[in-house]
């Protein structure tokens, strides 16, 4: 039956709600949320035909964690851009903080890839180095933290924005490399 139909009384539904209350929708869907009679045929992924089955492939939670990936790698094409942008203006801070925050991103995108948290800025440096760069996989001279934290050992000039735009490039297309081999492996 069609609740709202049935009773709706001529009323628009956000006043049909207004008028029942949010008990009066609860206790009408509560019965929905039981899984005690849902039975393996229940359990089909959107948009296919086969029945559930729990393992790593395609789907829509598969889907959304290489998106994810995918769009935190987009973000810091952007970021860069944005840095090259600010440079190009003669903006020297500027442009070192949108490299800055495109090499975090970068290590963001590849340490979510892996399941390890990425809660603050301290952590993603300290977890890429430790996971991507101590073993090797990713080359970073001095080290990620070493070569993203300059900017707290530098003033703004023109010649340091140039070169940790540089570094930032270079980190970012060493990430993306490491990325399509991964997923050619798979």
């Amino acid at each position: 039956m069609d609740d709202f139909d049935a009773n709706g009384k001529g009323l628009t539904f956000p006043n049909y709600y207004a008028e029942k209350g949010q008990m009066y929708f609860y206790d009408f869907l509560t019965h929905l949320s039981s899984v005690d009679d849902l039975t393996a045929d229940d359990f089909i992924d959107w948009g296919n035909t086969e029945k559930y089955e729990k393992a790593i492939g395609v789907g829509e939670c598969a889907g959304v964690v290489i998106d994810l990936i995918a769009t935190l790698l987009f973000e810091s094409e952007e970021k860069i851009q944005n840095a090259q942008e600010k440079f190009e203006e003669e903006k020297w801070a500027a442009s070192i903080y949108h490299a800055y925050a495109s090499m975090v991103n970068s290590a963001k995108a590849l340490l979510t890839a892996e399941n390890t948290k990425v809660n603050t800025h301290a952590s993603i440096i300290k977890d890429f180095d430790e996971k991507f760069v101590v073993d090797g996989r990713i080359k970073v001279d001095g080290g990620f933290e070493n070569m993203v934290l300059q900017i707290n050992k530098n003033e703004p000039t023109k010649e340091f924005a140039a070169a940790y735009l540089k570094n930032a490039k270079i980190f970012l297309e060493s990430i993306e490399e490491f990325r399509k081999q991964e997923l050619a492996e798979v």
